[in-house]
This record gives structure tokens, sequence and C-alpha cells, in this order.
């Protein structure tokens, strides 16, 4: 009997993880994206498996904030005003998840699936070794004052509560664990048990190699056009037409281009997040977050990396110098010693309006599966995203609560 054939459409984390375990659950796998293999968003971020990033960006704070938000230049926030009247419904739909009720339901369904984050990966890494772009050492939050650190209880009651351990260190303690911090800030926590990576996009071509290697095939190409049929979904790229038994679209913030082809919408935008890389190295022994600006500082074996930020402006607009100036200027703060910028960069994080992804079949084909939205925390939830998708390709129900996440939720 011939294995269904099933085309993942995306290369970044996701669907590399979500190609991975259909190929070894027995399926015969073809991987597309006109882009190499985890070389996007799956590249440029803060390179923390942050399973304690329950808290979504939606507050009931922020309807208070917002104003003073847009007065700052170092903040965490950035929003172009123009683009959001543009697109004025995604705006209101992320101003009513911002209530008390909302947030903790998003919190809750994110602490859930954030849960099972490292173990999934934990599978995939005892087959797929890559223990040396791996580092236990935990991250570290930094608050610039008592204000903001009085603020962070309330989110920190939330973290606890869905499993996250926490321990909140003077700044003496601090100094102990990383000497040539600045000391211009107030105290800091640790998040308990996290980890980090010092190459993402290597961790990315092994888990793609492994993928190759037990029969997986890549094809470098944009794809077109999408047409569901009864019995199987005709993919058109490279000028031809291919037809496949199932599809799994995970192509982040680029999704949606492939979902209204055949009638599936979805308010989806991306979070614009920024990175600056510095040409140092052995300044800090682990990720170092900043609540002033909200961005991590974290080693990695081509310098010191500086990334974070949200900055809602859309796929088109060019990268906003005002970002990383802010990003450099802030991280120069808090490490004096950092030498020459190597490089800047701009990525896009696939959000929707009340911070969940899309994980789940299509209602208009059940025969097409979303993994897409993950916003900030896409490398996260990579691994455990692509386990759900194999589930839901042998038909079978997940272990994991996936109703918060599921695609009708927009209609």
């Amino acid at each position: 009997m011939t294995k269904p054939h099933i085309a993942v459409v995306g290369a970044g984390i996701v669907g590399i993880c979500s190609a991975y375990f259909l190929n070894k659950s027995g399926f015969q796998v073809t991987l597309i994206d006109k882009n190499d293999p985890g070389s996007m968003t799956s590249y440029g971020h803060a390179c923390t498996f942050a399973d304690y990033a329950c808290i979504p960006v939606n507050s009931p704070d922020l309807f208070k904030d917002i104003p003073s938000m847009l007065l700052r230049s170092d903040g965490p926030l950035a929003i172009d005003i123009f683009y959001l009247l543009k697109n004025l419904n995604w705006g209101v739909k992320f101003l009513q998840n911002c209530t008390k009720n909302r947030v903790n339901h998003i919190t809750n369904s994110l602490g859930g699936l954030l849960n099972s984050a490292s173990i999934s990966y934990d599978e995939i890494f005892s087959e797929v070794n890559v223990s040396k772009f791996i580092k236990k050492e935990e991250a570290l939050y930094l608050y610039q004052n008592e204000k903001e650190f009085l603020k962070a209880k309330i989110t920190n009651k939330m973290r606890e509560k869905n499993g996250v351990k926490i321990k909140i260190l003077s700044k003496n303690e601090i100094r102990d664990l990383e000497p040539n911090l600045n000391q211009d800030f107030y105290n800091g926590q640790l998040f308990l048990g996290s980890r980090h990576t010092t190459n993402p996009l290597a961790i990315s071509k092994e888990i793609f190699q492994a993928f190759i290697n037990s029969g997986g095939q890549f094809i470098k190409s944009s794809v077109e056009n999408i047409s569901p049929k009864d019995t199987s979904i005709t993919l058109t790229y490279n000028q031809n037409n291919y037809n496949y038994d199932k599809v799994v679209i995970c192509a982040g913030s680029w999704s949606n281009n492939l979902t209204k082809k055949f009638g599936d919408n979805f308010p989806l935008d991306t979070e614009r997040g920024y990175h600056v890389l510095f040409n140092n190295a052995d300044l800090i022994n682990r990720p170092v977050g900043w609540s002033q600006s909200g961005f991590y500082l974290v080693q990695l074996e081509e310098g010191l990396r500086a990334a974070g930020t949200v900055e809602i402006a859309g796929l088109s607009k060019p990268e906003n110098k005002k970002r990383t100036n802010m990003i450099e200027n802030q991280a120069r703060k808090l490490l004096p010693q950092l030498k020459e910028v190597k490089s800047t960069w701009l990525g896009f994080r696939p959000t929707l309006p009340d911070s969940l992804p899309i994980i789940g079949k299509s209602e208009k084909n059940k025969n097409i599966i979303y993994g897409f939205g993950h916003q900030h925390i896409g490398w996260t939830l990579g691994a455990v995203t692509g386990k759900i998708i194999n589930t839901l390709c042998n038909d079978i129900e997940p272990n994991l609560n996936i109703e918060a996440f599921k695609p009708s939720r927009f209609n």
C-alpha cells in the first residue's frame, strides 16, 4: 500500500518539526519553501526555549499604556499608526482580547501548550544530536525599577499558576552571576529550568537533515496556488500542478496568502521583531532580558545578539532604523563593553489578535491542516506543534487540549 503523500508548506521550525514527525510516522513527506530551511524568522529570534512565555502581548493595562508607549522611543512596543488605521479591524479584535478574562484564557491556553514544549523537543533531540548548540544556563530577566518589578508580580503569578518556576534575585546576586552587567537596574529573576541555543540555524538544519536522511524531500519553490478536491489537494509551484493526499500549511506570516485561495481568511498579521548582532564573545553566561525595552541579550557562536521588541507595521515596510538604534543603545547601557555592530536583522512573527496560534484542520477541507500564528514563541512551540500536526494527520485526537487554537474560532 502506497504511503499517503503529505506536503508541508513552510520550512521554519514549525514546518521542519512537522515534517520530521510526519516522516517518522510513516508518511511520504515533501517540505516546500522558497527560502532555505530555518533561515527566516526561525533564525533571528532571542534563542531561548521560552517555556515560561505564556503571557500574551494582550494586556488589560494596554488601554492606558498605549499613549505612553507611542511617545516612548525606547519601549518594547512600536506601532505604525497609519498601518493600524488601515487595519483597524485587526486592532479592534486585538483590544477585545485585552480584557482580564480573555488574557487569563490566553495565558492558560498557551501555558498548557508550553508545558509540553520541552519534552517534545527532547523526543527529537534524543535522535538528533544538537547538544553542542544548547546551553542550560537559565534565562535572567532584569527590572529597571521597583515599579516595573511590582507590576510584574501579577504576570509572574499567572506564570506560576501554569507551572513556571521563578526565582527572584537581588542586585548583588545578579552581580555574582553576571559581573559584566552595568548595575543600573533594580533586581531580576531567573526562569528556573529554562535553556537556550547558541545557534538556532544549526539546530534547524540538523533536524531538517535528519528528515532528509530518513527519506524526506525538500523543494525550494514558492507555492503559487492551492486547489482542494474531494480526495486530494493540488499545489501549484514551479509552473506545474502536483497532487497530495494532505497539505500542512505552516508558512508563518505568509500563511494567509494560501488559505485565502480556497476561502479560509484569518485575521493574521505580524509582530515585526529585530535583532542587533555585536562582535563580542563571553560577556554574559545566559540570556539576559531587559524590561525597559523588551529584548534579550544572548551570547551566540556568531557574536552577542540583542533581540526582541514588537513593532506593528506589516510585512512591506522596510527595516525601522529607529528600532535597531534603540536596541543598540539600550544594549550598550547594560553592557558598556559591547564592540561594533556586525549586522542587524528584521523578522516577521505571525500574529493573531488573540495571541494564540491556529492549530487544527481546516473547516473547508479536513485534508488541509494548519500550524501557524505562534507570534514570538514559534521557536519554543515548534516541536510540540509538529507532534500535534502529526497526530491530526493520523486522524487521532491529540493528548493535549487544542480547542483554544481551532481555526474556526474567528468565524
